[in-house]
């Protein structure tokens, strides 16, 4: 079940969040219970045979932690069901990768099998870790089958994340303060979850048309229309990530239970270790606690500390996909963050870090500049389905002469009912006399907005500061932003798709 669609909308969502809080006034228990009969009917509202995969892994894990509570051999006991977890996510991660490799190249295509992949398993299975991993070096952090059930399945996260701790989620769970309804959390929610609604109906959805149309005409593509194509997919894939975790937090709000933030403006960062800090910011805190310092960290040596980043990031790139793309996309990142490293060690010999070049907004400036454009370079190997057609696309920059916007692309998106809308305003006629120019205006205009305004955990605070001012104006444009956002978006319905981390 998405949350851009009507079932969700009009009946899941209400009817989980109503039926939470009624039944907690019966019994705490209940509305705990309540919750994991929500959630799997969420997770297996698309294909039931998502539970079969869910609940048994669950089972095992609670086992697993509730054994090492009574065992002498912890650490055994961690291995084992922490490499089970692990185990479980390759093979249905990579199983049909190399089934495919098989059937092209032994089995001349006689295979016919294929194995379906789990909704959420790659975001579950890190959190099982975690919760695993967490219990062993602190078994204070016990909780029953419930609250365990509660803190895995938990739809609002399930999917994409936020990759939630336990020490974050089950004292929540706990608190009776937090059993009933506050209505400032509510609407709260309802706004979080509207500027997700947003972002991925209205932007990412529209750039996604023209993305998509671009990489399938890659060689009809100039230089300038490569330039939008590698800008509006990195674009698009915040929009669209970006906006599901907005959504995730506004409907745990709803709950009354606080998810932690995943994205704080990454295309402002300066630098890529920057970057990480602020995109997908849950996952990064997962490699760094989890395997990271594990590893050592930094503190065996200069050259150890660069082979563990280029550690992480590998595995970054392998647990996004099987393909080889994935793998370099990865190691990009992590080639960046030793730059990085190795930039910051040679700042500090030199005693360059207190330098007023170094902190004026010039530099700064172009330090977001170089980051952007890394990142979207590297983004065409998360996008692309190989390393040949990634290739392809880096090629078309070779082409200076042709500075057009290609037809392939801008005319998908023009079939946006808001597009239509601005071309009928357009009464210069700038459209007509430069093909594509609202599309390539509209993407220019969307990035230079991540790069200067407010994210959304600033628009929030600012909403909720109107919302229970004194002032009758304030609170009445707050309320009409809601309905016309969730509307509007409601509206737009007709062109809904997937996210982009739903496959992961």
């Amino acid at each position: 079940m998405l949350f851009n669609s009507y079932s969700f909308i009009f009946l899941m969502l209400p009817v989980s969040v109503i039926g939470y809080y009624l039944l907690n006034r019966l019994n705490q228990r209940l509305g705990m219970i309540w919750i994991i009969i929500c959630s799997l009917l969420f997770i297996g509202h698309t294909n039931i045979m998502y539970l079969l995969v869910l609940i048994p892994c669950m089972m095992f894990n609670y086992f697993v932690a509730s054994y090492m509570h009574v065992t002498k051999h912890k650490k055994a006991m961690l291995t084992f069901g922490v490499s089970i977890n692990v185990l479980v996510l390759l093979i249905f991660k990579y199983t049909n990768f190399f089934l495919d490799y098989f059937n092209e190249n032994v089995f001349a295509d006689s295979l016919t099998f294929r194995l379906f992949f789990p909704l959420g398993i790659s975001f579950y299975t890190f959190q099982q870790i975690t919760f695993l991993v967490d219990y062993y070096r602190d078994d204070s952090l016990r909780c029953d089958i419930i609250e365990y059930f509660a803190y895995i399945c938990f739809y609002p996260q399930f999917v994409q994340g936020p990759i939630v701790l336990q020490s974050e989620m089950i004292p929540q769970f706990r608190d009776i303060s937090r059993k009933t309804c506050d209505y400032r959390y509510i609407s709260r929610g309802l706004y979080r979850f509207a500027l997700g609604l947003v972002k991925k109906v209205l932007i990412a959805n529209i750039l996604a048309s023209a993305v998509d149309a671009g990489y399938r005409c890659i060689s009809e593509l100039g230089i300038l229309a490569a330039v939008l194509l590698l800008i509006g997919y990195s674009l698009q894939i915040y929009f669209d990530f970006s906006g599901y975790s907005d959504m995730a937090i506004g409907v745990g709000w709803m709950f009354h239970i606080d998810l932690p933030e995943n994205f704080n403006s990454p295309y402002k960062a300066k630098s890529i270790d920057d970057f990480w800090d602020r995109w997908h910011i849950t996952l990064t805190r997962f490699f760094t606690r989890y395997v990271y310092f594990p590893l050592g960290g930094s503190k065996k040596g200069r050259i150890r500390t660069y082979i563990n980043i280029l550690i992480i990031f590998l595995l970054s790139g392998l647990w996004h996909g099987s393909d080889s793309s994935f793998v370099i996309w990865g190691l990009m990142h992590g080639v960046g963050m030793l730059l990085c490293r190795i930039f910051k060690d040679v700042k500090k010999n030199l005693n360059i870090h207190n330098n007023a070049i170094a902190k004026s907004g010039v530099f700064n400036g172009i330090g977001t500049c170089i980051t952007f454009i890394y990142v979207s370079i590297a983004w065409v190997l998360f996008r692309a389905d190989s390393i040949s057609k990634a290739q392809r696309v880096f090629a078309r920059f070779k082409d200076f002469c042709d500075l057009s916007i290609s037809h392939y692309m801008y005319e998908p998106f023009n079939e946006f009912i808001e597009a239509t809308i601005l071309l009928r305003l357009d009464v210069l006629g700038i459209n007509e006399r430069i093909p594509g120019f609202l599309m390539g205006a509209v993407i220019i205009l969307f990035m230079i907005a991540c790069m200067v305004l407010p994210n959304s955990m600033q628009v929030v605070e600012k909403w909720s500061d109107a919302l229970i001012s004194k002032k009758r104006f304030g609170r009445f444009a707050s309320c009409l932003a809601v309905a016309v956002m969730i509307t509007w978006g409601i509206l737009s319905f007709s062109g809904v798709t997937e996210f982009v981390y739903w496959s992961f």
